[in-house]
This record gives C-alpha cells, structure tokens and sequence, in this order.
C-alpha cells in the first residue's frame, strides 16, 4: 500500500473537541503526542492535510477570522516538533446549507486533489466520526477511526456495520499504522 497524502480530521484528532466548538484561540487545547506524529508523518515524506467541517461560522458563533486564528494555532502545535502540515480545508456551511464541501461530501478533498495533484490511490483519511468514515468511504480512500473525540462512541456504531473497520487510541497509534503500511 503506498501512500502519500493523510487527510485529517481537525477536532477530536489533532485537539480536543467540545460540543459547544472550539470558539476562540484559548479554546485549542491539542493533544500532546500530536507534533511527534506530525513529525513522523513528515519524516516519512507523506503530505499532511486537515479537512474540517467548522459550520460554527456560519451559525456566527465564530468568524471566519477567529477560525484562521484557531487553525493557526493547532497548525503551529502540531508542527512544534519538526513536522509539515502541507495546507488546511474548512468547511464553514451548516447541514442545512447543502454545500459540496462539508463532510460526507468530498468537496474538500476534490478541492486538495486539484490543488496539490493528489493521487486517490494513495490516499488515506484519520478522523474520530461517522462523517469523517463516510468521507473516506465516498472518496473511495481507506479510513483509520481513533478513539479520541467522538471516536469512541463512533467505533460502537460502525463496528456493527463495518467488522474491518481499523480502530486506534491515537493519532500517534494511526500514525504508526501508516507508516508500518508504507
């Protein structure tokens, strides 16, 4: 299996996710093995890049300011050990608004795939929810489900559904899986 690109989820994988959102920059609290993974991922010359449904925005809990703010301040957590973040996708859309890009849909990633001429093939998905699972399954791209965030509670649903379903602790958990498979 060769992969060059890890789509990420941003909340629930990289930090801790809140069911009220992640509203400001003192909000952001990313979990502490999170730069070592990122390093690693780097190390192993895979392009690293966060899909992120963040609909906070347009319930105006947040602007879109503060959410650049916020992805700026995980971005350069994460990349405090060495590693790369090669770029991030938001979606600011609410259910409602029936866009293309927020997930399940692949809109972020099809916009990623134009961009940075990705190849589907080696691409892979890391995230802790059911909409992050149906992503990778509408992408066609292989998922890891990690149990923090809502991954616990999403591993009990898709367990039934899915028995292969690849299951992890941790981002640095899924990171070492990707790079056994590469």
């Amino acid at each position: 299996m060769k992969i060059s690109v890890v789509f990420l989820d941003r909340d629930g994988v990289l930090n801790e996710d809140r069911d009220e959102y992640i509203r400001t920059v003192r909000d952001v609290k990313v979990y502490p093995y999170v730069p070592e993974a990122i390093q690693q991922l780097t190390q192993h010359t895979l392009s690293v890049i966060i899909i992120s449904n963040q609909s906070g925005i347009n319930r105006n809990y947040f602007s879109r300011e503060t959410a650049e703010k916020i992805f700026d301040q995980v971005i350069q957590t994460a990349e405090s050990a060495g590693g790369k973040i090669t770029d991030y996708y938001y979606c600011p859309h609410t259910p409602e608004e029936g866009c293309s890009c927020r997930k399940p849909r692949t809109g972020m990633i099809q916009q990623a795939i134009a961009d940075y001429h990705i190849s589907l093939d080696e691409a892979l998905m890391v995230g802790d929810s059911r909409s992050d699972y149906e992503t990778a399954r509408n992408a066609g791209i292989p998922f890891i489900l990690v149990r923090t965030g809502k991954g616990k509670k999403t591993e009990e649903e898709l367990k039934i559904t899915d028995p292969d379903l690849i299951v992890v602790d941790t981002l640095k958990d899924a990171v070492s899986w990707i790079v056994r498979k590469t």
